[in-house]
């Protein structure tokens, strides 16, 4: 039987979910599961909650904790990551410094300062885990599920470790508002998308080989009166002719035409620091739900949920095919992006491994927005491995967002302001300001 570990598993309610998909396929009924995280006191409700699901259901599974990521990784078939380095605090501080020099995140984990300091702080634990994962794994497949998704991706693969790929909740999720709104049963949509992670397009998007995008302009106006926050979505509609694949919500920050200033991030119907809200408030709540779970005050619903992880697991564990979009390594998979980048695209997945499907060239016009976001993700990564501030700094100032509001020496000040705040993870960094001063001399 599979040992599948979860590192950042104290997330209790995203384990609980993803261990109770597990358990619906038979291939892994009697999966070993363990669950890593450093801090011991979330790991608690944790476990007692996969060990709930395994008590009703009455499976030969077993789920263990430790704070020990050799020993969690040590002879694991399967690794799933879902970590937030920094928590909360620095989550807070990624979105309130920028938005004291006009750059106002709505989500800020993936893209713009926020994601690349993320970035800083969670390297070097991908690092680790290639390096562990070396030694004690070199056979497991890893899921992330950790944002900065693209960036973390490229830096395992970068790391050495091929078997790698990252999993998001969009593209499985976004077309089924569509389906609502024109009424018809989710399940009967058929589309393809292509992109990288949160900029992804549905190329098509069908209902009985009808095209669903004429129907869905025409329902625009009665569809912004009662979801009026769509806004963005259907400006990109009516301009980039696609629907992106991805949430309002995180949309309007990956361009420079939404947030130029509050004013117009009001018109837009986007709230500043959403994902914070949403992520610290929602905390609290979960953590009661799954306590309410334990104690069976809360019924537990067994139905398969929507999460990739734990197909791709299946198929690769059992040999039974599946499908799922995933973020790979841009291995000519989409033409005209660059080469190497982590893309987001269809995958074919069985026991023999997982397939990224080929999509050729995607619209230049959608290409156009999505490739200065490679650019910072790669400048963001190269700046994280020769710890130089000046490089992250030059993969800041190329988001579309901050260029667009910022003047360079604003850009500066503010990431100085942000390598302060992470102090703690940039301690061995050299200064290389100071350092070119005294050379200067």
């Amino acid at each position: 039987m599979p040992k599948i570990t979860f590192i950042g598993g104290g997330s209790a309610k995203f384990v609980s979910e993803l261990v109770k998909d597990i358990f619906t396929y038979d291939a892994l009924r009697g999966s070993r599961i363990c669950l890593m995280d450093v801090d011991p006191e979330r790991l608690v409700n944790a476990k007692r909650i996969v060990e709930r699901l395994i008590a009703d259901l009455r499976l030969p599974a077993s789920v263990e904790t430790t704070v020990n990521q050799r020993e969690a990784v040590l002879g694991a078939d399967y690794v799933v990551v879902t970590i937030m380095v920094g928590g909360l605090k620095h989550y807070r501080s990624d979105s309130e410094i920028p938005m004291k020099y006009g750059v106002l995140p709505t989500v800020g984990d993936t893209i713009g300062p926020g994601g690349v300091f993320r970035l800083v702080r969670s390297a070097p634990v991908y690092w680790e885990l290639a390096r562990d994962l070396r030694e004690l794994a070199p056979k497991a497949w890893v899921l992330n599920y950790a944002n900065p998704m693209a960036m973390n991706t490229w830096t395992l693969i970068d790391a050495g470790h091929e078997r790698a790929v990252g999993l998001c909740h969009s593209i499985q999720g976004c077309y089924r508002g569509i389906a609502g709104w024109l009424g018809i049963p989710p399940d009967e949509v058929r589309y393809t998308a292509a992109g990288i992670n949160h900029i992804n397009f549905y190329l098509t998007l069908e209902h009985q080989g009808r095209d669903l995008y004429p129907e869905l302009l025409a329902a625009q106006e009665r569809i912004l009166a009662e979801h009026p926050r769509e806004a963005v979505r259907f400006e990109l509609l009516r301009y980039l002719g696609y629907w992106p694949a991805e949430g309002t919500e995180h949309q309007s920050e990956y361009y420079p035409w939404f947030r130029k200033d509050q004013a117009t991030a009001d018109r837009y119907h986007s709230e500043t620091m959403w994902g914070y809200r949403v992520d610290s408030t929602g905390n609290e709540v979960r953590r009661r739900q799954i306590e309410e779970q334990i104690s069976g005050a809360k019924p537990i619903h067994y139905e398969r949920g929507h999460e990739y992880g734990s197909g791709i697991i299946n198929s690769l564990e059992s040999g039974e095919p599946g499908f799922f979009y995933g973020n790979v390594r841009n291995d000519d998979l989409i033409e005209n992006l660059p080469r190497g980048s982590v893309v987001e695209v269809p995958c074919h997945v069985d026991g023999n491994g997982v397939f990224p499907c080929r999509m050729g060239r995607i619209p230049t016009k959608l290409a156009a927005v999505m490739t200065p976001h490679i650019h910072v993700h790669d400048m963001a990564l190269q700046g994280v491995k020769r710890k130089s501030r000046r490089m992250v700094r030059e993969a800041i100032q190329a988001d579309p967002l901050t260029a667009a509001i910022c003047t360079l020496p604003q850009i500066e000040a503010m990431v100085d302001e942000l390598f302060v705040e992470n102090a703690a993870w940039v301690s061995d960094w050299p200064d290389e300001r100071r350092l070119a001063a005294l050379g200067a001399r």
